[in-house]
C-alpha cells in the first residue's frame, strides 16, 4: 500500500516544465494585451498634425484671397505676443515682411521660445480676423483692443504650433 501512494504522488518532471511554460505564456499574453490597451488609449488628442501645404508667410500675406479657408503650414521665425492666445510670425528677418497673425485656437498653450531665433512650425486654417466670429467658432476671447491693426487681414488659426522638426536646416530670410 505504500508503494500505491508513492506511485500517486510521483510526478513527472517534463510535465512540471509544461506546465510552467503554460502558466508562463498566459501571464506573456494578459501582459501584451494590457500594454495593447494602454498605448491605444494613452492619447485622447491625436498627435500627427493635419495635411496641409507648407507655405511661407509672405505667401499668406500676398495670396490671401487664394489661401483662405485652406489649411497650411507655415515655419516661422516667432516675432511678438499679442493678447493672450496669439502672436505673430514673420520669415523676413529684416525689413520687408509683413508679419502674420497668429491665433492659438489649439487648446494648448504655447509658450513663444526665448531665443527668437528658434523656428516654429503653425498648421492651421487661413482666415481673416474678425473677432467675433472667431471667438465663437473657437471658443476664445480675444481682447480687441490688441487686434486692431489684423481686423480684415489674414491670419491663421493654428490647430498645432510646435518647435519645427529639424529647424537647423531651415534657412529664412
Amino acid at each position: 500500500m505504500a508503494e500505491r501512494e508513492d506511485k500517486n504522488n510521483y510526478r513527472n518532471p517534463s510535465q512540471d516544465v509544461f506546465k510552467g511554460l503554460w502558466e508562463a505564456k498566459v501571464v506573456i499574453a494578459i501582459a501584451f494585451i494590457a500594454v495593447f490597451v494602454r498605448l491605444s488609449h494613452t492619447n485622447e488628442q491625436p498627435t500627427t498634425v493635419p495635411t496641409a501645404q507648407v507655405i511661407t508667410t509672405s505667401e499668406v500675406a500676398n495670396y490671401p484671397d487664394e489661401l483662405i479657408g485652406k489649411t497650411v503650414a507655415v515655419r516661422s521665425r516667432p516675432l511678438q505676443r499679442v493678447g493672450l492666445s496669439s502672436f505673430t510670425v514673420s520669415d523676413r528677418r529684416f525689413f520687408g515682411g509683413e508679419p502674420i497673425l497668429v491665433v492659438n485656437a489649439s487648446g494648448r498653450p504655447f509658450d513663444l521660445p526665448s531665443d527668437r531665433e528658434n523656428i516654429i512650425q503653425v498648421t492651421g486654417e487661413v482666415r481673416n480676423l474678425a473677432i467675433a466670429q472667431i471667438e465663437r467658432q473657437y471658443n476664445l476671447s480675444l481682447q480687441d483692443q490688441y487686434y486692431r491693426d489684423y481686423i480684415n487681414k489674414p491670419v491663421i488659426i493654428a490647430r498645432d504650433i510646435r518647435l519645427a522638426p529639424d529647424s537647423t536646416a531651415i534657412t529664412l530670410r
